[in-house]
């Protein structure tokens, strides 16, 4: 699974501390017990991301779906242009694995994903769809084929309708303007931005 932060610049530029604050809280609160419950295991920072792989695809997505239920609800009470959303992509793919290392074109496939993905959804490649299809009772909606940079063939997207969500929601709404390496297989990546990811990774005190 590949994520990041909406408008973190702005977050960051308008206050630094409470943003970093808020990151820690929701990392300690939220996403490392969600980690934790369905068997995420960090394997590496990536740029201004960080790699968390999962044994299935069905452990990733279920766990796609409680981070951004569960940040939606701690963000609640926050003032709307100070509210933490993700964006978050899911592959499951080929990839190289060298030690505890990563590549591949599921990475990059990962990376589209999460670039593509409306604020607070979850978007999820038809490979991996195909492997969780059935198993998870999620409203899933066909997002179109996509082009994607280095793949040859189209990448079917499907994108969970996450509560309060519309249907029928079109990737052809959203214009990318980027392209950052990311996640593959059964894994996630949460992609924060420098400092966020520090604070993402740096051990939280108990």
């Amino acid at each position: 699974m590949a994520a990041d932060i909406v408008s973190y610049s702005r977050l960051m530029e308008t206050d630094e501390a409470a943003t970093l604050a808020a990151i820690k809280s929701l990392r300690a609160e939220v996403i490392d017990p969600l980690l934790n419950e369905h068997n995420g295991r960090v394997v590496k920072l990536m740029g201004d991301g960080a790699l968390i792989e999962f044994h299935s695809v069905v452990d990733a997505v279920a766990c796609a779906v409680a981070i951004q239920t569960r940040v939606a609800a701690h963000q609640s009470e926050a003032p709307a242009e100070r509210r933490i959303v993700f964006r978050i992509g899911i592959n499951l793919g080929d990839v190289v694995v060298e030690g505890d290392d990563l590549f591949g074109d599921g990475v990059n496939v990962a990376a589209r994903l999460e670039q593509l993905c409306p604020p607070g959804g979850v978007l999820i490649s038809g490979t991996a769809y195909d492997h969780m299809k059935g198993k998870l009772s999620l409203p899933i909606d066909f997002a179109g084929a996509q082009k994607v940079k280095n793949i040859a063939q189209p990448v079917r997207t499907y994108s969970v309708r996450m509560q309060g969500g519309k249907r029928g929601w079109s990737l052809r709404t959203r214009r990318v303007q980027r392209f950052l390496p990311m996640a593959a297989a059964s894994l996630i990546l949460f992609a924060l931005a420098a400092a966020g990811v520090w604070w993402w990774l740096k051990p939280v005190d108990t």
